[in-house]
């Protein structure tokens, strides 16, 4: 009698645990993304939310949102004023943080990979703006945990960044100086000369 019923108290046990296996699985799929997992997956990775701020300019924009360690940005070249862009390619448009002018500000620049105005992918360099120009060598590379790109399309980068992680700026920070720049089309390289530039900008956070 023994030796029936043990065999099936394990198909009975066996039984139970796929099925406990099963219901954690299906669980788990159907559980939401979390926020970060969203930003990523979506065409707009920074999303333009009711409170996200923007800084409309002449020719460029940038929407920005702050969260706890890092913020959530957006930098746009206006392709309507610069239509050269769609048949040329895309130039390097840069952001500089903490400075109201070129000398002192941290500049992220977005450097197009090639001329493809379909599916425009870029690279980003860093540097320090002096009172002439860039202080570092020009393919500087931004250091580890300080930027992440998000998403991009022509003229247009989504883009994380962590004040922690850069000279002179902090996560307490409540005000951001901020300049912007661009490029004429066409420029797969980070080499100083801009046809557009805005300084005296600042992020409210």
């Amino acid at each position: 009698m023994n030796k029936k019923i043990l065999p099936l108290s394990l198909l009975m046990l066996t039984g139970l645990t796929s099925y406990s296996s099963a219901f954690s699985a299906d669980k788990n799929d159907s559980a939401e993304p979390t926020t970060q997992q969203v930003q990523i997956s979506t065409n707009d990775a920074c999303p333009q939310s009711q409170e996200a701020k923007t800084i409309t300019m002449k020719d460029m924009s940038f929407s920005y949102f702050k969260y706890e360690d890092h913020i959530c940005g957006t930098l746009a070249v206006d392709l309507s004023k610069n239509k050269s862009w769609s048949k040329d390619g895309s130039g390097w448009f840069a952001a500089g943080f903490g400075a109201k002018t070129m000398k002192g500000s941290n500049m992220f620049i977005f450097v197009p990979e090639n001329s493809d105005v379909k599916n425009t992918k870029y690279n980003v360099f860093a540097n320090v703006g002096g009172a002439y120009g860039p202080t570092k060598s020009l393919d500087t590379k931004p250091i580890d945990g300080q930027i992440q790109i998000l998403s991009s399309s022509l003229g247009k980068v989504n883009f994380a960044i962590y004040p922690a992680k850069i000279d002179g700026l902090s996560n307490d920070d409540k005000k951001i100086n901020m300049i912007f720049s661009h490029s004429k089309p066409g420029m797969t390289e980070f080499a100083p000369g801009h046809t557009s530039a805005y300084d005296g900008k600042s992020l409210d956070l």
